[in-house]
């Protein structure tokens, strides 16, 4: 398959339950970023597209055991657009909702944590993520029902495939 004529989609939650948020360690055993932290989600499948929420919502049950009915305020946050060199374009799209009780699910990619905002320097977060959260964080604190418009952005890369920068529209 030529990549360069190839569309993914994946997603990434932030949960949020008093000034928390759970991330995911994944496994040393992935493929991709063994050992890194990033949020809950996945891969869009064929035939999710037309409900990206639902697709989004079938991760977090997978990768934690946590039910839609659980989760307020579920909202897509932000889309963003990326052609790293070799790769497939790509759009992850970032969601945010809250947890009313903190659970401490299990999950069969890694190790889920809650961690404070403070945590964020010490963890080795995916490189895109590292840059999205902080504003995830932010979006919740600004509109935490998620009635503002989605907000697009495109990462750009270095030829050697290095995160350079994010530009949000």
């Amino acid at each position: 398959m030529d990549k360069h004529n190839a569309l993914e989609a994946y997603s990434m939650v932030l949960l949020n339950h008093a000034d928390r948020y759970l991330l995911l360690r994944r496994a040393e055993t992935k493929r991709f970023a063994p050992g890194r932290w990033t949020g809950l989600g996945g891969r869009v499948e064929e035939g999710e597209f037309a409900d990206l929420q639902a697709a989004a919502l079938r991760e977090v049950r997978e990768e934690a055991g946590i039910p839609a009915a659980e989760i307020a305020d579920f909202t897509l946050r932000r889309a963003l657009l990326q052609a790293r060199p070799g790769e497939s374009l790509t759009v992850l799209l970032y969601f945010t909702g809250s947890l009313g009780v903190p659970v401490q699910p299990q999950s069969p990619e890694g190790t889920l944590e809650w961690v404070t905002t403070g945590d964020l320097e010490r963890l080795n977060i995916i490189d895109n993520t590292r840059l999205v959260i902080p504003l995830l964080i932010e979006d919740m604190r600004r509109d935490p029902a998620g009635k503002e418009p989605i907000r697009g952005g495109a990462a750009h890369f270095r030829p050697d495939g290095e995160l350079a920068r994010i530009v949000w529209a």
